[in-house]
Order: structure tokens, then C-alpha cells, then sequence
């Protein structure tokens, strides 16, 4: 079996030990990551604008991708990041071949005006993966995948699917979980308060759980940063 390196995107290659010759080949690494980045600096931050997952992670970590934009690059192309977001497009997919024409809508972007006690007004904004429309209810669909079905569902996911509740008025919404050890789904029907909104903004709680740092590509300027012993 000849193996064809593959060096530039649509372009031609010489191919070593393949006795093929000016051959076009496409370099699908390179399209993916292309794709994720391209999609990254579509979602810039803004300063008056917060992030649904801005409420449930550290608060340090939105003021160091506004301040340090270039680090939180690296994140882009690591082999889970790809793997959970294919899984994601994989079953949006399906929910929008499952359901009538119409109903599903997927990357389902939203915002909202919150005052804060100093009157200064803030945007916050959110994405959901997938809403289900009927005659009398908006249903979310968050997907996650992860290594590990330990502990689920997560707390900091149960949160952030109870944002999006608040955010997009939704009845409920289904948290699905794509592990290797079993695929599982749960219904969160709760909704945030805009005052527990407007609380985990104004939370100064760094980290607000201790396992994010090992996972933060802030943690290498990080004061807060919490190490094992």
C-alpha cells in the first residue's frame, strides 16, 4: 500500500514513493482547522458582553481572553475539541433529518439586556446547540462529550443548560451526554433568575471549581492558579 503525505491544501503535491504524479489532493487537517479558526475569530469578545459560559466557569478566564486573545489560539485544534465538535454537527444533524421540516434549529444564537446594580447595562449572550420548536414550546438540546461518564451530569452543565433556559425562554431543554461507556440524556427544566444572572457576573470566585486550572491555557499567568499537592 502507497503512503501519500498530504502538504497543502488543494493544491499540488509531490508524493513520496507513490509513483503518482500531479495528482490534487485535499488536505482535510488543514480544512478542519481552517474552519475552527475561522469560526473562533467570528466570536471576538466584547467588553460589555458576557458569555452564558462566562457564568458558569471562573470569571478570570473571560478578562484573560479579552486581555490575552492569542493564547486561547492553541485551544483550537486539540484532538478532544474536534472530536466533541463533529460529534456535536453529527447530531444536529440528525435531530434536523428526525423532526419535520422547520422544527429543529441548530447554533441558535440569542442575547439579553441585564442592569446591574450600578446601573450599568451588560448583553449577555449564548448559543444553543439545538431547539425544538412545537405549537406551544421551545425545547433546548445540549450536547456534550466527554472522556469519562463519571459524575454526570455535571454541575457547571446543568448550570449553563439552565442559563440557556432563561436566555431563549425555553419549557426545558435535554442535556445529552456521547461517552465511550453510555450514551445518556436529562431533562433540566429549571431556569436561572435574571438575579442569579446578574450574581455569577459579579462573582470574583477564581476558580469557581478547583479542576478548571488544570484545563485553563490561562493558568501559566494565573495568580489564582490552584496546584496539587
Amino acid at each position: 500500500m502507497n503512503i501519500i503525505p498530504i502538504y497543502f491544501l488543494k493544491e499540488k503535491i509531490l508524493e513520496v514513493n507513490s509513483g503518482m504524479q500531479g495528482i490534487d489532493y485535499i488536505n482535510l487537517v488543514q480544512l478542519i482547522y481552517q474552519l475552527k479558526l475561522k469560526e473562533m475569530q467570528e466570536h471576538r469578545r466584547e467588553k460589555n458582553v458576557y458569555w452564558v459560559t462566562d457564568l458558569v466557569r471562573c470569571p478570570l478566564k473571560r478578562y484573560y481572553e479579552i486581555t490575552y486573545p492569542e493564547l486561547i489560539t492553541s485551544q483550537v485544534f486539540t484532538p478532544p475539541f474536534i472530536q466533541g465538535d463533529l460529534i456535536h454537527k453529527g447530531l444536529e444533524r440528525l435531530l434536523k433529518e428526525a423532526f419535520p421540516e422547520g422544527k429543529v434549529s441548530v447554533e441558535v444564537e440569542g442575547g439579553k439586556e441585564v442592569v446591574l446594580p450600578d446601573g450599568k447595562k451588560v448583553t449577555v449572550e449564548g448559543r444553543a446547540d439545538a431547539i425544538i420548536s412545537s405549537d406551544d414550546e421551545k425545547i433546548g438540546v445540549e450536547i456534550k462529550s466527554l472522556r469519562s461518564d463519571v459524575g454526570i451530569p455535571l454541575d457547571h452543565h446543568v448550570d449553563q443548560v439552565r442559563a440557556y433556559n432563561w436566555l431563549f425562554n425555553l419549557s426545558y431543554s435535554i442535556l445529552i451526554y456521547v461517552t465511550p461507556e453510555r450514551i445518556t440524556q436529562y431533562m433540566v427544566s429549571d431556569k436561572f433568575s435574571e438575579g442569579e444572572v446578574i450574581e455569577r457576573i459579579l462573582s470574583n470566585k477564581a476558580p469557581r471549581y478547583p479542576w478548571e486550572c488544570t484545563y485553563c491555557p490561562y493558568s501559566v499567568l494565573c495568580p489564582n492558579k490552584v496546584t496539587s499537592k
